[in-house]
């Protein structure tokens, strides 16, 4: 039978401790590739690489996305050595927290994109074939970039990265309660973790 739907809490579902196959990976790619958009745009990046090296660029990606895995990893094994819990375990339980974190990330990063690609989006979809069609009425509007105006973008790309990890941390916290241990000095280093991400990403924001 159908289930029916439900309102839940908000982050119920991060919280279920289930290992989920590949979450662990995918959520240090969404974290480190994001991550890295972001460090190419700031003065250092542009002062000392070239912008149309692929290798560069790629390189730069696989070492922000491993440097997340490797602090994550780090981070779960060392509060597993606290705890005496199995340390091949916990990462995949708390994959799952580092989910808030990537969307806020995604949100900083891509706001003002959305806004202004997005009016550009909509003008074009009331004349999609360039026969003169007006669909929506927005033909002859131009995209207006005070929607995305550095004051406001700087406000949500600040407080997007600042939530999403508040959420990852909460989260973790939660699921850390409901171990059967609770010994919750074992989950200082992922917190240690969460907060340098939180620092390397707004440094990324105030170095562009």
């Amino acid at each position: 039978p159908a289930r029916p739907l439900v309102w839940r809490t908000p982050l119920t579902g991060l919280m279920t401790g289930t290992a989920e196959p590949g979450l662990t990976a995918a959520a240090c790619v969404l974290i480190g590739s994001t991550g890295f958009d972001g460090i190419t745009r700031t003065t250092y990046w542009r002062d000392n690489v070239d912008p149309s090296s692929v290798l560069a660029g790629t390189l730069g990606l696989a070492a922000a996305i491993a440097a997340v895995a490797v602090l994550y990893t780090a981070a779960l094994r060392a509060g597993a050595h606290l705890t005496g819990q199995d340390p091949a375990a916990l990462p995949g339980r708390f994959a799952a927290t580092l989910l808030p974190i990537a969307l806020g990330y995604t949100v900083a990063h891509y706001f003002s994109f959305l806004v202004l690609e997005g009016q550009t989006t909509f003008i074009l979809l009331g004349d999609p074939f360039g026969t003169g069609l007006d669909l929506f009425g927005a033909a002859g509007n131009r995209v207006d970039h005070d929607l995305a105006g550095p004051a406001l973008t700087a406000q949500v790309q600040v407080n997007a990265i600042v939530l999403g990890h508040i959420a990852g941390t909460i989260a973790a916290h939660d699921l850390a309660l409901r171990s059967p241990d609770r010994a919750l000095r074992g989950r200082l280093p992922l917190a240690a973790v969460m907060v340098a991400l939180t620092c390397a990403g707004l440094f990324a924001l105030l170095s562009g």
